[in-house]
């Protein structure tokens, strides 16, 4: 029985996405990523218009895992009403992403190491940063809404959690071999947070 092995566009972006942050995007050319990926550079435009369309690839797996936070608000309800006091903490921390580690630390040295060249990239942080604040703001004002939370400085407190994950995240870049580390203790930061806010029951 053979084991599936990756298909030519995914061996191209896991190429790229190493190159690119290893090398920098401007220092990774076209034939390198094919060479990388173990095909002819021809093989790559079948995939890729541009190195250009990879690099939005590369900050999008990033905004993935940001991204994958979000449930429905129907399904925020469910958790505040019915779920455990654990099961409610763990909202704002979860989850974990799909990806390696190591792709997501990839990722994310793309994406913060072009914030100030790219205006894509400023984009998509921007847009990060805001997805992330909507969310976990409507999620906790929606525990005092429902009476499962006391009232408390909503604001303050979703400052504190993105403040907290993005020193991890953009520590994480400079010092790649922290991740496990600094993963461990934004996820420890994060609940300590969440357990201090005030629950009614």
């Amino acid at each position: 029985m053979q084991e599936n092995k990756p298909n030519t566009k995914t061996r191209i972006f896991h190429a790229a996405l190493r190159l690119f942050a290893i090398r920098g995007v401007e220092n990774a050319s076209m034939r390198d990523i094919a060479y990388a990926a173990g095909i002819n550079i021809a093989s790559i435009y079948n995939h890729y218009a541009s190195k250009e369309q990879l690099v939005e690839d590369c900050y999008d797996l990033f905004l993935k895992y940001y991204d994958g936070a979000g449930l429905g608000e129907e399904q925020y309800r469910a958790i505040l009403l019915e779920g455990t006091k654990e099961e409610i903490i763990n909202v704002p921390v979860g989850p974990f992403p799909e990806e390696s580690e190591e792709n997501l630390i990839f990722a994310m040295t793309i994406l913060f190491s072009r914030i100030y060249i790219d205006a894509s990239a400023i984009e998509k942080y921007t847009k990060m940063i805001n997805h992330f604040m909507q969310f976990l703001k409507r999620f906790l004002e929606l525990g005092i809404e429902l009476g499962r939370f006391e009232e408390f400085n909503v604001g303050r407190v979703s400052l504190l959690f993105l403040s907290v994950r993005l020193f991890a995240a953009q520590s994480v870049t400079i010092l790649p071999e922290t991740m496990s580390g600094l993963g461990l203790a934004q996820h420890e930061i994060m609940l300590e947070l969440m357990n201090n806010i005030p629950f009614k029951y």
